[in-house]
């Protein structure tokens, strides 16, 4: 079968049994050379330039490749191998090429700013009049009023960066597999229960400790031994910092790249440029951001640290002990042990009694497993969503459990993007990295990890509910602060009265959680709420330090950078993410963007009070929601969706 084509599977499902890793790089060089011949007609065409034979012409022209780069990034980043790498590795450059060959193409920006410049007298609909003006924008942040030696250069410089934030993510992969702590006796497992170990053990009798993305890890909270605790966070403090798998001299790379490229096109700086398109827009709105919250967050942490020095009666608190004496005041406080939760998150009871629950009482959405549709790995597993009335809406793919073919952390993205013009509903998934069930326990989730099932899943819906007719400008093709309002603004339904205890039985008798167990969870949720924020607040801060660099700043150490960086920060609270693992900036394309989550968090807290004050979880509310947010894509202002979203 052909990658490029539509398959006949329900909603152009991928054939993913008939899929080879050794197919993509023919397909994805196919999908290039059919685009450059759809450009190439374009330019060469004598006709005067309207917004079809431009502008339409150019929307479809990707419509091949993005199917292809949808199903290769999908497997690259969820189940990879050697041959998905080394694709990688020799087509990311080809792909940053190939966007330059369009973006920096004189004969093809002309003809789309002869459209801008008479946009007024189009008579275009509002939404084929965003594309005409987004893409007029993006022509000129990618450089097409360059010079024809800066445009050169330009492209030498997307070419590198690409090379780049693919062997940093190919690195940080490597070290975290390798980073993984070692156990040899069992007394340096105290603290985690039988069928805990017992997932850890090797077959040669010892036991490992896999690394999680973050910085802190879920396990330092349950170690009684303070040896083995220190050795955990030293193997993920330290990855990536050296050997070979080290990322210092391409993180230096990367920022010397970007402050080249900012300056190339005009900029002071990188963040400069890449905030033009966002709802911050400058640098100086984050950094403003950023001194409104740094007092209260350093404030709160002050007020945890003394509580867990008293606790502990310690002089200091190291990070490496925070999330151990955390979770024992958490204990003594409320009386609160996470290992009592975790029996009440079964993962499928909160995917389909929580999460899909909460969606079809606000939107009146339907789910129905697919066991019928081939999957790329035997963890993943189907759903297919109805509207209320019955008809499809899309496919849902869910693939949770933590392996060494997947890459860290969790993320909602499409196998088939939203689009009226190419005739396809939404099929979109979710990665996440849990603990797998084994033969005596099925995969149990903390509180922290349901929330994120949510999270990912309010992306989700962003997509499925996209109505656009244009992919370029559908679903989740919104700005980085923006995209992560949804996702977070859906968190909130985790702990609500009406959806938490619909979910959360226990695995063995299914009895719903217990009301004293349900205020003990709410009583402590603001519990050590200022380090959470802080060590997130800490590496948005990292990044905006390093992409806010003047031109000719020169680092030369990593280390010494991120530790003038975030100076300002306390002791006790390590950045989330050191530079040499933070994937999201270096190779995810969080870069100056991390700020994100908690700007999109207060557009969130907004909206759920407005929910809460107008009735709370209805149909009538999250239809609102539906039509003035998740099913706009990018077609107009952020700001004026929020304004028509929460002023009655």
């Amino acid at each position: 079968m052909s990658l490029l084509e539509k398959t006949a599977l329900p909603y152009q499902a991928p054939y993913f049994s008939q899929i080879k890793s050794e197919d993509f790089s023919p397909a994805l060089l196919e999908a290039m050379a059919l685009q450059q011949q759809a450009i190439t007609a374009i330019v060469q065409q004598t006709a005067p330039p309207n917004f079809d034979n431009t502008v339409l012409a150019l929307e479809k022209s990707g419509e091949a490749l993005l199917r292809v780069a949808n199903l290769f990034f999908a497997l690259a980043g969820a189940d990879t191998n050697e041959v998905l790498q080394q694709t990688e590795k020799e087509i990311l450059p080809l792909l940053a090429a190939n966007e330059d060959s369009i973006y920096l193409n004189d004969k093809l920006f002309e003809r789309i700013e002869v459209l801008y410049q008479q946009r007024a007298s189009l008579s275009l609909d509002s939404e084929s009049l965003k594309l005409l003006e987004h893409y007029y924008d993006l022509f000129s942040l990618r450089g097409a009023n360059l010079s024809p030696e800066k445009k050169e250069a330009l492209k030498e410089i997307n070419n590198r960066l690409a090379s780049l934030e693919n062997d940093f993510n190919y690195n940080t992969l490597q070290a975290r597999h390798q980073a993984a702590l070692s156990i040899e006796k069992e007394e340096d497992l105290v603290g985690l229960s039988p069928e805990e170990q017992k997932i850890l053990l090797q077959e040669d009798g010892s036991w490992k400790i896999a690394l999680t993305n973050t910085t802190q890890q879920p396990l330092l909270s349950q170690l009684e031994k303070e040896e083995t605790r220190v050795r955990l966070f030293q193997q993920s403090w330290n990855r990536a910092s050296q050997g070979a798998f080290s990322t210092e001299n391409i993180v230096l790379e990367i920022i010397a790249l970007r402050q080249k490229k900012a300056t190339l096109l005009g900029y002071d700086n990188y963040a400069q440029w890449s905030l033009q398109k966002s709802v911050a827009k400058t640098p100086q709105t984050v950094m403003n951001f950023f001194e409104r919250l740094l007092k209260p967050t350093f404030e709160k942490v002050a007020k945890e640290v003394a509580c867990l020095k008293d606790f502990s009666r310690q002089d200091q608190i190291a990070p490496h002990n925070w999330d151990y004496y955390a979770e024992k005041v958490r204990k003594a406080q409320y009386d609160l042990d996470e290992n009592q939760l975790k029996p009440y998150f079964e993962l499928f009871n909160v995917l389909e009694k929580g999460v899909f629950h909460a969606a079809t009482e606000l939107y009146g959405i339907t789910f129905k497993r697919r066991m019928d549709l081939p999957v790329y790995h035997p963890d993943v597993v189907v759903y297919e969503l109805f509207e209320a009335d019955g008809s499809p809406l899309g496919l849902y793919y869910g693939d949770f459990y933590t392996r060494e073919s997947k890459r860290g952390g969790a993320w909602m993205s499409e196998l088939v993007t939203p689009s009226k013009l190419f005739g396809q509903k939404p099929v979109i998934y979710n990665v996440c990295n849990y603990t797998p069930p084994t033969e005596q326990l099925p995969c149990l989730l903390s509180f922290s990890e349901v929330e994120t099932l949510f999270h990912e899943f309010g992306h989700a819906l962003h997509a499925f509910f996209a109505e656009q007719q244009y992919a370029t400008l559908a679903g989740t093709a919104v700005a980085r602060d923006f995209v992560e309002f949804p996702s977070q603004f859906n968190e909130y339904w985790a702990l609500h009265p009406e959806v938490l205890p619909h979910y959360a039985r226990h695995y063995l008798s299914q009895e719903v959680i217990t009301p004293s167990l349900i205020e003990k969870l709410k009583a402590s949720r603001d519990f050590n709420r200022g380090y959470a924020f802080c060590e997130v607040l800490a590496s948005a801060y990292l990044d905006m330090q390093w992409h806010t660099l003047p031109a000719l700043a020169q680092v030369t150490e990593v280390a010494a950078f991120e530790n003038e960086a975030v100076k300002r920060f306390p002791k006790e609270v390590p950045v989330r993410y050191r530079s040499f693992y933070f994937s999201h900036i270096f190779g995810g394309g969080y870069a100056a963007g991390y700020y994100a989550y908690q700007y999109s968090e207060i557009l969130a807290e907004d909206t759920y009070h407005w929910f809460e004050s107008h009735g709370g979880l209805t149909r009538q509310n999250g239809d609102r929601f539906r039509s003035l947010i998740l099913s706009r894509g990018n077609t107009m202002d952020y700001q004026e969706m929020m304004k028509l979203m929460i002023n009655d």
